[in-house]
């Protein structure tokens, strides 16, 4: 073992280095084969990871993969600062100066209306979170708290399309003492049917009836469904019920409308005129007694059971007393008398069946007694500017430049009138999927000018609204106050009210 001798490893090294130096060639081979192994290696790789990803489908990764898509989606949510932020981009809003257009600076609208009016694309909306705290969050998130009301409203909407548009409506309107029920059509697209039943969920007073309805461009089954909602709220403590439309708007507040059903007591309004005779059966018997009208004729007088009734005609859009809506369900056969109206050859039948109720005198409670047949306009509930017989389309008479069915199509150019107007409801025309004009603050076409309607919230919202009526008003333009006042006083004589 003594003899062995132990060399170093770097002496080892050392003495052999030379026979170990690669050549420059070896160093080239060498990186030429190393990029050929990486490429074949990321190719495999590549091919793997995508064979690896249909396989598991539902495994692990694609778990994540779908994670990952769910925090983009999300992404797409707005994140808003203003409430006109949750419906469309600050590019699109930045022109939308309210408060200036509620002041009519014209500078302001030109330049609004020349860099396009805001439009509701299907393209461009984004999604909206539907979670009951993200409602509540766009629909009065920014509003100051809510003080108790002296009286509640029912609001009764017949709805077939467009929610975000009923749910700015509804923040408008949104008090929690007041009412709100909805009948949907059943041609609305499942997305609308099925957000419009997320208010149900997430409000005590908000209901969307289960049965829905077969609307169409000629006023059928607006009766009908308008009826089977005041029924499910009969239970509710309401004053007043407001029937409404898709695209009708209101212009009042939530507190406004209260101090307004304070204010008309048992009074409904709607307008006076004669029905168009094309637009029910003239040939049919109108007597109370024939329709089989009354569930129960004992005590009924004579002239009331055997006079012919006349057909009235006014707006679809009205404000009814509760009183007046109670007595209809306890006394009358509510099925038979819509039925009577709702003739599927006729159109514009949803414009005649409560004032010929109401204006009839049939022993109800809340009604009419004064018969009068004279032609008058409701000039309360509906603010519109008619353009009669010229055609659809640019009109410079109308503040807009767009006239549709003889009504001045309503853009921010109205906003200061609105907010001076003493009317409930403004219309602003809507172009429907039944290609319907539809009317109340004058019906809002969404395609025209969205603006429109975020501004008159804003309006709402800042107290800009135009006041109430008085009484000395009301006695002036609706014999039906006047009546209602002097019966209130118990000194009501039939016959005695001039119209």
């Amino acid at each position: 073992m003594k003899d062995i001798k132990y060399t170093r490893l770097d002496e080892l090294l050392d003495d052999n280095l030379e026979e170990f130096e690669p050549s420059e060639s070896s160093i080239t081979l060498k990186t030429v084969l190393i990029g050929i192994f990486l490429i074949g290696f990321f190719i495999l790789f590549v091919f793997y990871f995508n064979t690896n990803l249909k396989l598991h489908a539902d495994g692990k990764f694609s778990r994540r993969i779908s994670m990952i898509n769910g925090k983009l989606k999300k992404l797409k949510y707005k994140n808003a600062t203003k409430f006109e932020d949750f419906y469309f981009r600050k590019s699109e809003t930045q022109f939308l100066q309210c408060s200036e257009f509620l002041e009519d600076n014209q500078t302001s609208i030109d330049q609004y209306v020349s860099h396009g009016r805001l439009r509701r694309d299907k393209n461009t909306t984004f999604p909206l979170k539907m979670d009951c705290d993200s409602i509540k969050t766009r629909l009065f998130g920014d509003l100051p708290a809510f003080e108790s009301l002296g009286k509640s409203i029912a609001f009764v909407r017949n709805a077939y399309t467009l929610y975000e548009l009923q749910e700015v409506f509804l923040s408008m309107n949104w008090h929690p003492d007041h009412f709100f029920c909805y009948a949907l059509d059943r041609k609305s697209d499942e997305k609308m049917k099925k957000s419009m039943r997320k208010l149900d969920e997430c409000f005590e007073n908000v209901i969307v009836l289960e049965k829905e309805y077969d609307f169409d461009r000629k006023g059928h089954r607006q009766d009908l469904a308008h009826f089977d909602c005041l029924e499910r709220l009969l239970d509710r403590n309401w004053s007043h019920a407001i029937t409404l439309q898709n695209f009708d708007m209101l212009i009042k507040t939530p507190r406004q409308l209260s101090d307004l059903s304070d204010l008309l007591n048992y009074t409904s309004i709607m307008g006076f005129d004669y029905g168009l005779k094309d637009r029910y059966d003239v040939t049919a018997d109108w007597t109370p007694a024939g329709m089989k009208l009354l569930k129960n004729e004992t005590g009924v007088p004579q002239e009331i059971l055997h006079k012919k009734m006349v057909v009235r005609k006014s707006l679809n859009e009205v404000i009814l007393s509760k009183m007046f809506v109670k007595s209809i369900f306890e006394k009358l056969n509510i099925d038979k008398v819509i039925q009577r109206f709702d003739d599927d050859k006729r159109f514009g039948v949803d414009e005649m069946m409560i004032m010929t109720l109401y204006e009839n005198y049939l022993g109800l409670d809340g009604q009419m007694e004064s018969n009068c047949v004279k032609e008058r306009e409701d000039k309360l509930t509906r603010l519109n500017y008619w353009n009669l017989n010229q055609p659809d389309g640019v009109n410079p008479d109308c503040k807009s430049n767009w006239l549709r069915h003889s009504l001045c199509v309503f853009g921010v150019e109205y906003l200061k009138e609105i907010s001076e107007s003493p009317m409930v409801l403004g219309i602003f025309f809507v172009e429907s999927e039944f290609d319907l004009l539809m009317f109340s603050a004058n019906k809002v076409v969404e395609d025209f000018d969205f603006g429109t309607v975020l501004c008159v919230r804003e309006m709402m919202k800042s107290g800009k609204t135009g006041k109430n009526p008085d009484t000395d008003w009301l006695a002036s333009n609706f014999p039906q106050f006047r009546e209602m006042e002097i019966k209130a006083n118990g000194t009501f004589v039939r016959g005695s009210i001039e119209c």
